[in-house]
Formats: structure tokens, sequence, C-alpha cells
């Protein structure tokens, strides 16, 4: 009997330890028909699409739409000469920080490692997915972190002949069909804004 709880434990161990992990993949250009050139800024090409549930799981790895956040992704083609500066606060919608929607699909470490450790307490190998499970979770948390960080870009400048993309993160009660993106020329200070248009 003894021998069949550690097998059964050893077995369990290794099918639920792949559980914790954080796969997402690089944000791609967006399709020709979510971006537009805006005579407002001549020579300047934006594109705009909100996320489907299927996109979060693909770029994200986790469903943050669940969670009450609307990713909403932008490009940036310069065909100009002139460098702008993007910042989340010339978005007139509320842009949430990707540390605060982070946190919100981390994966539950101590939840998981709880639940190893008490059915370790009636089959001790279960001990041994509770460490290795943990220290995958905590390792999927910090790298969920890193790279909402990265494609959650909050401030960055366009340079002539330049392409840039970012995600936001809007709460969803809060999401507009059109809201304005406004950017700084570096050279003369000044800003020029445009309206974009969400496409699903």
């Amino acid at each position: 009997m003894r021998k069949i709880l550690m097998s059964l434990g050893i077995g369990m161990s290794i099918l639920l330890t792949g559980c914790a992990s954080y796969q997402a993949n690089s944000l791609s250009a967006l399709d020709p028909e979510c971006v537009r050139e805006y005579p407002e800024m001549n020579g300047m090409s934006i594109g705009c699409k909100a996320f489907s549930v299927e996109d979060c799981y693909t770029y994200l790895d986790r469903n943050v739409i669940a969670k009450g956040y609307q990713p909403i992704q932008l490009t940036f083609k310069n065909n100009t000469d002139k460098r702008y500066v993007f910042t989340t606060q010339g978005v007139s919608l509320p842009c949430v920080s990707p540390e605060t929607v982070a946190s919100t699909v981390h994966t539950n470490t101590v939840g998981r490692v709880t639940g190893y450790t008490i059915g370790g307490l009636f089959i001790t190998p279960l001990f041994i997915p509770a460490i290795v499970d943990g220290i995958k979770s905590s390792n999927a948390n910090k790298s969920l972190d890193q790279d909402f960080y990265d494609k959650v870009k909050q401030q960055f400048v366009i340079q002539p002949n330049g392409y840039n993309k970012t995600l936001i993160f809007v709460p969803k009660s809060q999401v507009a069909p059109v809201f304005d993106v406004s950017l700084l020329d570096e050279e003369t200070g000044k800003r020029k804004s445009v309206g974009l248009s969400i496409v699903n």
C-alpha cells in the first residue's frame, strides 16, 4: 500500500508541477484595417485595436478582460523628420499601470503551495511538487510582471521614420469607441491631438 501511495504521489507531482507558467507572444504589427493616416498629424500613421479574449491569451497569456481591464494596442509609424513623444497622460482614456493589472492575474503561489502541502501530510511525495510548483509559480509571476511592463510602455520617443507599438490598459467600464491621443512635438514643444476609433 505504501508503494502505491508513493507511486501515486510521484505521478501527481509530475502531472501537476507543469501548471504554473507564463508564455506569451510578442506584440505583432496590426492589420492594415486598424491603421490610419491622420491629416492633423501629416506623416504619422496610427493603429488602434482592442484585444479580444483570444488576443489576451496570445499576447498576455492571461484573460485580463475578465478582471475588468480592456487592453488596447497602439502603433505609430512616423514618416516625418520630427521626433514625437508619447505618454499615457496624452491619452484621453484612463490608463491603468501594468503593475496594477499584472497583480490581478498573478498565479496564486501561496494557494498552490498550501494545497500541495496539505496533500503532503497524507501522501509524503506531494511535498516535492509543493516546492517545485511554488518556485515555478513565483517565476511565472516575475515573467508576467516583466512582460506586461515591457509591452505597456508608458512613455517613449517616436523617432523620425521610426515605428513603435504599445499597449494601454483601460477599465472596461470607461472604454469609449472614440478617444484622443496627444503627441508632443519635441522640437516645438507643441502637442498635436488625433481622435482614434477603436477597432475590435
